[in-house]
């Protein structure tokens, strides 16, 4: 059975647009671009349209993504079906479409595919209602459908779930362009036999600079070693700073996507007000249920629009003492098993030389 996100889960996970005539700062337009959850636009006295994810696998009842998007790994000739909602908070009726659309991940950002046909997803996925008329501050529950053809091949699609509205200027003539404002859920979906395949990341560096503005950040790097897509979220706490302040969590950027096999920059910005260091920094990033944490040492450069030396990640440090250890360990005994050999070969006699036999 499916598990019910939590509260925070299902706040988190609704999604909103502007209506009405102001556009500016609207993730979404005609174009075909839109708003899969890299963002939160601003409000508006309008009101607003959103789509939310009310169950998750029962199997990722602990990820937090899995109550965001569509995140499951079926095998080829399944089927499953996902309840969501469209919401409409504006003070008139909203007529909104519905439909499903590839995605990909691009700058390590998840946007729409240019290419409609980019995968199977818009084949394989089905929505219960082509479009909706929602009541003024209301809510309207749908059903997403999921059937992968037997033959599917192996490997991870992206695509998303998308509302959208059409609207145009007050006072603007009848077949003028209409602006299309559209959210989404994101799908996650890796086919194959067997088993979900694993997810996992390593934090490589992290890098303190100055923004041109001259605000403080931090840049991680992060590899994703792992058979899926990543979604970067976490965050940055500094200690041992000058006069032993401390300071943080400070959160993490969100909207980086790391594809497999991929590396992304995820980056954390920081108060102006903080002194230069040098600061003991620990950064914890997840992607849903996967954690890693690094910490380490680092300064912020005096100039704007700079990047410091890299921090000495104190885990790295402890290993490369440890491996290093290790080898001189094994150069050592290899040197005095090589020794006693030798002083073994020197010990034995010398062999007698059989004298010929004379007939």
């Amino acid at each position: 059975m499916p598990a019910r996100p939590s509260r925070t889960n299902a706040a988190l996970s609704a999604l909103t647009v502007l209506l009405g005539t102001v556009a500016a700062g609207v993730p979404a337009s005609a174009d075909g671009s839109g708003d899969t959850g890299g963002g939160r636009p601003p409000r508006s006295t309008d009101g607003s349209i959103g789509i939310q994810l009310l169950e998750a696998t029962a199997g990722r009842a602990d990820d937090p993504r899995a109550h965001v998007y569509v995140i499951d790994h079926l095998n080829p000739g399944a089927r499953m079906t996902r309840r969501f909602a469209v919401t409409n908070t504006s003070r008139s009726p909203q007529q909104i479409a519905l439909s499903v659309g590839p995605a990909e991940i691009r700058g390590n950002e998840f946007v729409p595919a240019a290419d409609p046909d980019a995968n199977e997803l818009p084949e394989w996925v089905t929505v219960n209602r082509a479009s909706v008329l929602v009541p003024p501050q209301s809510s309207i529950e749908l059903r997403a459908a999921v059937a992968i053809p037997p033959r599917a091949s192996r490997g991870e699609r992206y695509g998303a779930i998308w509302a959208a509205v059409a609207s145009r200027h007050k006072g603007e003539p009848a077949g003028t362009v209409e602006k299309i404002h559209r959210v989404g859920i994101r799908l996650y979906l890796d086919i194959g036999p067997g088993g979900d395949p694993p997810s996992d990341f390593e934090i490589s560096q992290l890098v303190p600079g100055r923004t041109e503005e001259g605000d403080p950040v931090v840049r991680a790097t992060v590899r994703n070693t792992g058979e899926r897509a990543l979604d970067m979220g976490g965050k940055l706490w500094l200690s041992d700073g000058p006069g032993g302040l401390s300071a943080g969590p400070f959160p993490v950027q969100v909207g980086t996507t790391v594809a497999i096999g991929g590396t992304a920059d995820v980056r954390v910005p920081l108060d102006r007000q903080l002194p230069n260091g040098p600061w003991q920094a620990r950064v914890r990033l997840e992607s849903g249920r996967i954690h890693r944490e690094v910490t380490g040492t680092l300064t912020f450069p005096e100039a704007r629009g700079t990047w410091g030396p890299p921090a000495l990640l104190d885990g790295r440090t402890r290993w490369v003492l440890i491996a290093g250890g290790v080898a001189l360990l094994v150069v050592a005994v290899l040197l005095v098993v090589l020794a006693r050999r030798s002083r073994t070969h020197d010990r034995r006699p010398p062999r007698r030389q059989r004298e010929p036999v004379h007939r």
